[in-house]
């Protein structure tokens, strides 16, 4: 590459690296995938020391297991005083790695870690669609890094690869081989590393030097992940994978609150439907009220007259001893009359039956309709995974089951009660990751949300973690016990979660 090229690459991918126009709400992402981005270094085993022969970028598929470009190792392929070093982004714990697979024609290889050193896996986009998405391109370019170096044994020291921002420009095919031609800034020691979406997920793997050729120009060539994937499973690795769209935490709360937003104008559109309902049931029940009323009065009248005249027609006759006996009769219809006019007269509707009716009359729709029940009691629970109120950069379980106890038993572990949810805090070895998991029986929600820290702060929390013994399940002041402990942990843990996953849960 000519020297004005050169440095006028360097200027970009340094630009690139430290603009603050870089500096996204979606950064965040890229570095955590960073945590699995290596730089392979080529190193020849001299009878004085070893020499450094070249570099190139790799990633995580497994703990265990890296991606680089065929090209990036081929040396090593063909001689036996060539090794290849595996130097992470974090730590000083850089270490041998040996070759397991590698194809020519898609520029691909895969290395395995020896030593003990684990490296949290990046996660394969599977259906990319490239049209006008923002992608980054993470590694070591030698422009960058040759620069800044004291001497040769700094490239077996732990650094935070390069990253550059650009988007994809077209897909192409070039030798059977399907590529993306992007405009993230790449130069030579990029090879093999990866290109990702905003969210961290790999789309592809950089191949700049061999597939365009003099790698000089303003686009980028990369291999796609349908040729990475085939390439894995033939060698019985099956990374972690997604299909999944990018959102931030941002992009699903403005989802949640447009979602609420609908349902209460739903709510409050129904809610006026069922009180102008309600308003003219009610005047159709006050006319008929009123209707009865006037009718049942008019009877008590009518009643209350026939009852009289019968009587001035029973005393006339009780006054003649030989029609005495039809007086007693008149007398009798005359009383009845006189009481059914009193029966009809107290019987007639008043206001209060306007309301009585009304609820009689009245059907909410909110009784027996299993649609509308939430939540879940002690038991087995089945959870599915609410997909528009996640936040997933990653390869989540679909479906989740567990055994809940009312004492926030979540199988066999205690859970502490924090407001309306049950939680618990995990620090697990891998991934470099801290996971808590809530849990609310009333709504019937599940969520769990993972924060992906940097080596040093995970080692921190881990720690924090193995210094205490959590109560078991079930133990007397269990949750109590258990909050006054987990405060520890949450504490060291950043404002907002890399990865929240919720689920809807019912009993099984």
């Amino acid at each position: 590459m000519h020297l004005i090229t050169r440095l006028l690459l360097l200027f970009a991918l340094v630009f690139a690296a430290f603009s603050p126009a870089q500096l996204l709400a979606d950064q965040k992402d890229i570095d955590v995938a960073a945590r699995g981005v290596v730089r392979v270094v080529i190193i020849q085993m001299m009878p004085d020391g070893a020499r450094y022969v070249g570099h190139g970028t790799g990633f995580a598929v497994q703990p265990d297991k890296i991606v680089t470009n065929e090209h990036v190792i081929r040396q090593v392929l063909r001689s036996d005083n060539l090794v290849a070093v595996v130097v992470p982004s974090e730590g000083d714990d850089y270490t041998a790695a040996k070759v397991l697979r590698a194809d020519a024609r898609r520029d691909l290889a895969l290395l395995e870690i020896v030593g003990d050193l684990r490296l949290p896996p990046l996660t394969l986009m599977t259906n990319f669609i490239p049209a006008d998405k923002q992608v980054a391109a993470m590694g070591y370019p030698g422009v960058v890094e040759f620069p800044t170096i004291r001497s040769q044994g700094e490239l077996i020291k732990s650094a935070v690869p390069i990253t550059t921002r650009g988007s994809v420009s077209a897909e192409r095919e070039r030798n059977g081989v399907s590529l993306y031609l992007h405009q993230a800034d790449i130069a030579g020691g990029n090879s093999g590393g990866p290109l990702v979406d905003d969210c961290g997920r790999v789309l592809g793997v950089n191949s700049a030097v061999t597939m365009s050729g003099q790698g000089e120009g303003e686009f980028y060539f990369a291999v796609q992940n349908r040729e990475l994937l085939p390439f894995l499973r033939a060698a019985d690795v099956n990374p972690k994978t997604t299909d999944l769209p990018c959102r931030s935490l941002a992009d699903v709360q403005r989802e949640q609150d447009a979602r609420s937003a609908a349902v209460e104008a739903e709510q409050r559109a129904e809610a006026e439907r069922r009180a102008a309902e309600v308003a003219a049931e009610r005047e159709r029940i006050e006319v008929e009220v009123r209707e009865e009323r006037e009718n049942m009065m008019a009877v008590a009248a009518v009643l209350l007259v026939v009852a009289a005249g019968i009587g001035v027609f029973a005393a006339m006759n009780l006054q003649n001893q030989h029609s005495r006996p039809r007086g007693f009769i008149l007398s009798a219809i005359a009383g009845v009359a006189a009481i059914g006019a009193a029966v009809v007269w107290i019987a007639r509707p008043g206001d209060s039956d306007v309301a009585d009716r009304l609820a009689n009359g009245r059907d909410d729709g909110s009784s027996g309709d299993p649609a509308l029940a939430t939540g879940f009691q002690a038991g087995p629970v089945i959870c599915a995974l609410d997909l528009e109120r996640s936040r997933i950069t990653g390869a989540p379980k679909r479906d989740h089951e567990f055994e809940w106890g009312e004492a926030g038993c979540h199988g066999t572990t205690q859970y502490e009660l924090r407001g309306d949810a049950w939680q618990r805090i995990f620090v697990p070895q891998e991934d470099y990751m801290v996971r808590t998991a809530s849990i609310n029986p009333a709504t019937g929600e599940y969520r769990v949300e993972r924060y992906l820290l940097p080596r040093s702060q995970w080692q921190i929390a881990r720690d924090t973690r193995m210094s205490y013994e959590p109560p078991s399940c079930g133990a007397l002041n269990g949750s109590e016990r258990l909050g006054d402990l987990q405060d520890k942990v949450f504490d060291l843990l950043p404002d907002e979660p890399d990865e929240r996953l919720v689920y809807a849960c019912t009993n099984k």
